[in-house]
């Protein structure tokens, strides 16, 4: 792993381990070499940052085979890591859309469609959007992938996101809001 986001991800996987979220715990995949995730990317069209390489670094997204529920395996509530051949895939299958955009490589998945997206082809670094499905407007709701991870692992931290008496990871949406908007006063979907 490159030593680009350490700290974010050291204390989300802290906080999996500390919740007991043992099935993903398990599904979650190998880290890749830096150079196959930039060979990778470089086949999709897409440009590697020191970012992804430390993000597929520390694990290549969540396994789903053996019928593993999805919310077993939900890194945060509601989504799953991708792995690298997943996104990939996924930005081909969405390439005609109309909503989608090209340069944008989708890295947290809901299995319902929605996704949130590294989009790689702005001109001001790298922001994370919210792909809808049925949403026309995809908005940037963190200024860049450390943004968003730093704010992730927060929330782990804050006890912003919890582990409900059925076993599923939640979060208090209100409370999340107003961390994300605290951690990103620059993004003016939080400040909206």
């Amino acid at each position: 792993m490159t030593d680009a986001f350490p700290m974010p991800l050291a204390a989300i996987e802290t906080a999996l381990q500390r919740f007991d979220r043992q099935v993903l715990l398990h599904s979650l995949q190998a880290g890749l070499p830096a150079e196959v995730v930039r060979s990778s990317l470089g086949a999709a069209g897409l440009t590697s940052s020191a970012g992804l390489e430390s993000l597929y670094g520390w694990r290549n997204g969540t396994s789903t085979a053996g019928g593993v529920a999805l919310d077993d395996i939900h890194i945060v509530p509601g989504f799953y890591l991708l792995s690298i051949q997943d996104a990939i895939a996924n930005c081909r299958a969405f390439a005609t859309d109309s909503r989608w955009t090209p340069g944008w490589l989708p890295l947290f998945a809901n299995g319902g469609g929605d996704f949130y997206v590294l989009d790689l082809s702005s001109p001001s670094g790298s922001p994370v959007r919210h792909f809808r499905i049925e949403e026309p407007e995809h908005p940037i709701e963190f200024g860049s992938l450390r943004a968003l991870l730093t704010t992730l692992a927060e929330a782990f931290e804050r006890g912003v996101f919890f582990v409900d008496p059925n076993g599923y990871l939640e979060m208090d949406d209100v409370v999340f809001g107003e961390l994300a908007t605290e951690l990103n006063p620059d993004v003016g979907w939080w400040r909206d």
